[in-house]
């Protein structure tokens, strides 16, 4: 009867054990919701909950008289083959616990990762899932996201739109610079400071080049970068300015009439 007694204590303890993580799991959850993201606490409290019952089936195999110098070798090897194998694997799942603590994004953060814009759906351990704008989800390793040139739109308060048109050498330059700075001044999602600003870029063969840059607030943004091209052409419109286009220059050597007059002694 010692046997079969020493392994039910072993299955108590393991119940135990589980039990004890599910209740200080649950605790933790209550505790900390409000205070830290949902991300974060979702995976202090698996971390919390695999970690007791990992202790509660030590303590269970150390009752249960088995030899754990065996295991511990048996361990070690296998534990080196899963190492290797799952070297990705434990290479996303400590970059996803930097990513947690240094918090360089959160959920709901608008993100650019190589040129994926996307919102920030959830942040795992292993991996990141983004909603793009293209409408569709984005799942990105950890070990990848944590170590790339990534950029958070979510973490600035203004945000900078510039467009740039051509055109011809013959116009006011200054006047087109003022009228359209005047009509960018006057639209409620332009930011007074900093300023919006309209200068030569530079000169091509078809005519002059200007940029115009104007600010936005972080949630007016995308309303400027739809609409200032547009308030650029309308006010180009209004000044009866046209866009330069390229010019093509063709010289008259009479090739024409020297064609017809053979075609004309050949028949």
């Amino acid at each position: 009867m010692e046997f079969p007694l020493i392994y039910l204590e072993a299955i108590i303890i393991i119940v135990i054990s589980v039990i004890i993580a599910k209740f200080l799991s649950t605790i933790i959850r209550r505790r900390l919701h409000g205070e830290l993201p949902v991300h974060v606490i979702r995976n202090l409290t698996n971390g919390v909950y695999y970690i007791i019952i990992a202790i509660g089936v030590g303590v269970a195999i150390g009752i249960s008289g088995i030899n754990i110098t065996s295991i511990l070798v048996a361990g070690g090897v296998v534990g080196i083959i899963l190492g290797l194998a799952l070297q990705s694997t434990l290479s996303n799942f400590f970059a996803g616990i930097l990513i947690i603590t240094e918090r360089p994004f959160k959920i709901g953060d608008f993100i650019n990762y190589q040129n994926t814009i996307g919102v920030v759906v959830d942040i795992g351990l292993l991996s990141t899932k983004l909603y793009s704008w293209e409408g569709y989800y984005v799942r990105v390793p950890n070990s990848i996201l944590f170590t790339s040139l990534l950029i958070n739109y979510s973490n600035s308060r203004a945000r900078l739109v510039r467009v740039q048109f051509t055109v011809f050498q013959e116009i006011d330059v200054q006047k087109v610079i003022n009228a359209i700075k005047v009509k960018l001044d006057q639209q409620p999602y332009v930011l007074v400071e900093p300023q919006s600003v309209v200068f030569v870029l530079g000169f091509t063969e078809n005519g002059i080049t200007l940029e115009a840059r104007a600010w936005a607030p972080q949630s007016l943004w995308f309303d400027l970068y739809s609409n200032m091209p547009k308030i650029i052409d309308d006010t180009l419109k209004e000044l009866g300015i046209t866009y330069a286009y390229k010019k093509v220059i063709v010289e008259n050597d009479n090739m024409a009439d020297k064609l017809m007059a053979d075609n004309s002694n050949k028949l």
